[in-house]
């Protein structure tokens, strides 16, 4: 053999065991790697959407959690990666999940919160690897009336509760005049 062809022989060599011990290496770190996402899998919230009314959630405050139930809650069972892009997979995958509900979204709503409401806006919300809720900034665009979990028309419940003020106000004048003339 001469010196040329050592000199290929050696070099072929080392290349090949240069690739061998990449190929090796990198099916170790694989394997590693592999683990580590499964751990994360494991521990990770999927993604779940949810519904809040405006008055369980300070919209300036963006860091501040809301309060209360949510009006809908969906747990998708689907696992998104841990970026930004993945939280926004997976509030675009809440919002065609929520769309569904729009139509009888009043009924739903208003049988579903503990609480009455006058003209709050619905929001959607999502959680996706960590068990906090973001806000979307994503509404339907109207208002929810309720009262005794059933929904009212906005403008009846306003002329409602402007009644009700105004017997409030009458019968407080009242007792201070009842009071002026017993002293």
């Amino acid at each position: 053999m001469d010196a040329r062809s050592k000199h290929r022989f050696f070099l072929t060599c080392f290349v090949f065991c240069t690739i061998l011990t990449k190929t090796t290496l990198a099916g170790k770190f694989s394997r590693f790697r592999q683990t580590d996402v499964s751990r994360n899998y494991l521990t990770s919230v999927p993604c779940t959407c949810a519904i809040f009314l405006t008055g369980q959630f300070n919209r300036f405050n963006r860091t501040e959690q809301p309060k209360g139930n949510p009006g809908i809650q969906l747990e998708l069972m689907q696992h998104f990666p841990c970026t930004t892009s993945g939280n926004k997979q997976c509030s675009n995958k809440c919002l065609d999940s929520i769309v569904k509900h729009l139509p009888n979204s009043q009924n739903v709503i208003c049988a579903t919160i503990d609480r009455d409401c006058f003209r709050e806006r619905a929001y959607l919300f999502y959680q996706n690897c960590t068990p906090r809720w973001v806000n979307s900034n994503i509404s339907a665009g109207r208002e929810f009336c309720c009262q005794n979990d059933e929904p009212m028309r906005c403008n009846l419940m306003a002329e409602l509760i402007r009644q009700s003020l105004l017997r409030e106000e009458t019968s407080n004048s009242t007792e201070a005049s009842s009071e002026n003339i017993s002293e």
